[in-house]
């Protein structure tokens, strides 16, 4: 994700390089040489120039060093992690990040997807996209949180009223809409702890098109993520004339109909971390330059929900660690929240039998918080492992207790 140099040269026959991809393009005017040394003028009978009135000197001024937040130990633990999960899980790739939610740096960026940019080979070409901003994707049920959010929002829910989830199946004119659990009835936060389709499809009819339509993009979606990546897709939401139609509204609700990249749904869960206050998400901390520090600044903060609807959601999050679909993720002393997710993906107009698992979450100390994200494309089918709660949330597992052994977390005894 540092991305990579290409090299030409300009005019005057000098070599320069130049980012193409990640933080070296992002980054790149300020990275760039500003000006070439040269020395010119007569020389000795051994080749050397004479310094004199008439030689010429000009001073090279280079470019300024990046410098990120990345933690090597940390960067490189994962790494290994995500490498062997990867074999495990038969998946095609698995991306993960690990965000400070106070501040939005990035502590952790990993794919299995790697290359060596020193030597990029024709087999790595593929790699080079870089998934967590340029893939967007149908997200699943990590969207159920901020459905629920938005209906909180809107005071168009309260999280202990009751609601006939119908046992598992409900018909939206002519469409099924069906649930893995079956139950009768569900409390409203229950729909999110136990994943509902059909709790949250019926929730969603209580919102206005426009409301909901404006909650989606208060969370960040439809608009780019703002992380330092030069290619960061905004991917896409239905229109308000579409959200006016029940199908679209259910639909939407519990993540398909709608698409999104990584990168949006780690910056939109950091709300419900971060008492309700949006942050870009950073990769770079400061640039060196003249002898200077620059710091990067974090220049968007947007509060998105009200502490009280945040530190809600965030209850509830931490109730689906503990009693439903992320049991998996749960670690004693530390303060574990997240959702599952696993969609279909969509093929030729219809979806092919292949999945992607996701899990967003968070895993606080008593002094530090963190998101962190998981992406699991296409693992595979047997044993059920395509199901985020036997993927996604073991590679968070996996991390979380990476972060532990690294003194990152420090779990009450």
């Amino acid at each position: 994700y540092l991305g990579y140099l290409q090299k030409k040269d300009d005019s005057k026959g000098f070599t320069r390089g130049f980012g193409v991809k990640g933080v070296e393009k992002y980054y790149d005017e300020n990275l760039k040489p500003l000006q070439n040394g040269f020395i010119a003028g007569k020389r000795d009978v051994v080749n050397n120039i004479i310094f004199n009135r008439e030689s010429k000197i000009i001073r090279r001024v280079d470019g300024g060093s990046l410098y990120l937040n990345i933690s090597l130990k940390l960067q490189k633990s994962i790494e290994h992690i995500i490498d062997s999960l990867k074999e495990d899980l038969g998946a095609k790739e698995i991306v993960s990040a690990v965000m400070e939610s106070n501040s939005g740096k990035i502590l952790s960026l990993a794919t299995t997807r790697r290359y060596n940019p020193n030597r990029i080979k024709k087999s790595d070409y593929p790699k080079l996209n870089i998934t967590a901003s340029e893939y967007a994707y149908e997200p699943g049920s990590v969207m159920k949180p901020i459905t629920l959010s938005i209906l909180f929002k809107n005071e168009k829910a309260n999280p202990y009223e009751i609601i006939n989830v119908h046992k598992g199946r409900y018909k939206i004119k002519n469409k099924i809409i069906r649930d893995d659990h079956i139950f009768e009835k569900l409390s409203v936060e229950d729909i999110v702890v136990h994943s509902s389709n059909v709790g949250i499809s019926i929730l969603a009819q209580r919102l206005d098109a426009i409301d909901f339509f404006q909650g989606l993009k208060d969370f960040g979606l439809s608009k780019q993520s703002g992380v330092d990546l030069f290619y960061d897709k905004k991917g896409s939401i239905p229109s308000v004339l579409k959200m006016q139609n029940e199908i679209y509204k259910a639909t939407v609700a519990y993540g398909y109909g709608l698409k999104a990249t990584f990168m949006q749904f780690l910056k939109a869960y950091n709300v419900f971390n971060n008492d309700g206050v949006m942050i870009k998400p950073l990769i770079a901390s400061h640039i060196f330059f003249n002898d200077k520090v620059y710091p990067i600044i974090n220049d968007e903060q947007k509060r998105v929900l009200p502490q009280k609807i945040a530190s809600l959601m965030k209850d509830i999050l931490i109730k689906t660690v503990n009693e439903g679909t992320g049991k998996r993720a749960k670690t004693d002393g530390l303060e574990i929240g997240g959702k599952t997710g696993t969609a279909h993906i969509a093929s030729f107009g219809g979806y092919k039998e292949s999945y992607n698992s996701s899990f967003f979450g968070f895993a606080n100390d008593n002094n530090k918080k963190y998101t962190i994200g998981v992406f699991v494309r296409e693992p595979k089918l047997e044993n059920y492992t395509y199901f985020a709660s036997k993927s996604a949330v073991v590679v968070f597992k996996n991390i979380v207790d990476e972060m532990v052994e690294l003194g990152l977390l420090e779990p009450k005894h």
